[in-house]
């Protein structure tokens, strides 16, 4: 397997569970809508962001 495959692997699996993240932050806020809690979805969705676009710039 060629490292480019591995990496884009590495980056769909580190979007699955970013993505699990953001919805456990979002269902937090919709439960609690403190603070604390936004501040906790803007960091997954910026995570997931990031992520999504490592994967688009990895794109073959």
């Amino acid at each position: 397997m060629s490292p480019t495959v591995t990496s884009v692997d590495q980056i769909d699996l580190e979007i699955s569970i970013a993505f699990i993240a953001l919805g456990a932050a979002r269902t937090a806020f919709r439960s609690c809508p403190s603070g604390e809690n936004e501040h906790a979805v803007d960091a997954a969705q910026t995570a997931v962001d990031r992520l999504l676009d490592a994967r688009l710039a990895a794109r073959p």
